[in-house]
């Protein structure tokens, strides 16, 4: 492996950003942004709606847009959102839509602040499953669908959840959480959070999409983010990706 681009883990080694893998049909909304910035971003990644589409939505769909990040960075009071990475509205012929939310999360300074023991109380209070994030140590588990609770203990919440849901007036189909630590800090942990929802507009009313459909298209979003999950690294200030590998 050539050292260019890439920095070992050692001890001085401290993660400043992160990459990861999104699939196609998804959007990216930088942390930080206000609703007109946000929309804006967007509106770049997607281009312009179709004639069909104008004709259908007469209002402008940029305000559309627009409304609907006020309620979601509204939920971000803190600005630990990173990144949020949302479906380009539902997915094709059902009410579903979906949302991945990267957060900080810093943890309460105190004499049992430990990140492991953070992480394995997880394991004990949710049924979480530990693995290895970009080399760091981390967990997942699965929220009951209706469950909307922050993290709690130690840790100082990072208001991705709720700001998922607070999208369109979502009912919550499943949620999947990533807890992790981040490589060469002490100070906080990182979070993933995947939540697939049915919307509750008239459009989703004359859905045929069966609860058992539901469940199916909820599983496979849920392997989606794992494949994503997967691809997560870390880098460091210039940029360079973080490596346990040997560096030629």
């Amino acid at each position: 492996m050539s050292a260019a681009g890439y920095v070992g883990r050692t001890a001085g080694t401290v993660a400043a950003s992160y990459s990861i893998v999104v699939p196609p049909g998804f959007v990216r909304v930088p942390g930080g942004l206000d609703a007109r910035e946000a929309a804006a971003v967007v509106a770049t990644q997607l281009g312009e709606p179709s004639a069909a589409e104008k004709m259908s939505a007469p209002e402008d769909w940029r305000l559309r847009f627009g409304s609907a990040f006020e309620r979601a960075l509204a939920a971000d009071v803190h600005g630990r959102v990173l990144d949020s990475y949302l479906s380009a509205g539902p997915l094709p012929g059902t009410d579903i839509v979906c949302s991945v939310v990267v957060a900080t999360v810093p943890v309460t300074r105190s004499r049992h602040a430990d990140l492991d023991r953070l992480l394995l109380r997880r394991v004990a209070t949710h049924g979480a499953e530990p693995f290895v994030l970009a080399g760091d140590p981390a967990v997942v588990w699965d929220d009951p669908a209706g469950d909307t609770s922050a993290l709690d203990g130690d840790t100082a919440t990072a208001g991705g959840g709720d700001m998922a849901d607070d999208v369109a007036g979502l009912t919550p189909l499943r949620r999947r959480t990533v807890l992790a630590r981040v490589a060469g800090r002490d100070d906080r942990l990182i979070t993933l959070v995947l939540t697939v929802g049915s919307t509750t507009t008239a459009e989703a009313a004359r859905s045929d999409v069966t609860s058992d459909a539901q469940r199916r298209i909820a599983d496979a979003l849920a392997d989606v983010f794992d494949a994503m999950v997967s691809t997560f690294r870390w880098r460091d200030a210039e940029s360079r990706l973080v490596t346990d590998r040997p560096l030629a």
